[in-house]
């Protein structure tokens, strides 16, 4: 079930339990691609939705928007 991963901190995958004893994951009701970055999504996708100028961190004392 995983595809290659760009990531090269390879711990957490690694680290699985056997496939035999994941969970089953039904997601036939979902439209993913077989690759997902998850930064777009959290960003770019919220900017073309019309979210851009709200605030998607806080910290340090300063907002940072989606743009």
């Amino acid at each position: 079930m995983l595809s290659p991963s760009a990531h090269t901190d390879t711990f957490s995958r690694d680290n699985l339990p056997p496939e035999s004893q994941w969970p089953d994951f039904l997601l036939d009701g979902f439209d993913y691609p077989e690759r997902l970055n998850a930064g777009v999504e959290l960003t770019d996708g919220m900017v073309a939705k019309g979210f851009g100028d709200h605030t998607a961190l806080i910290g340090n004392g300063r907002r940072r928007t989606y743009k």
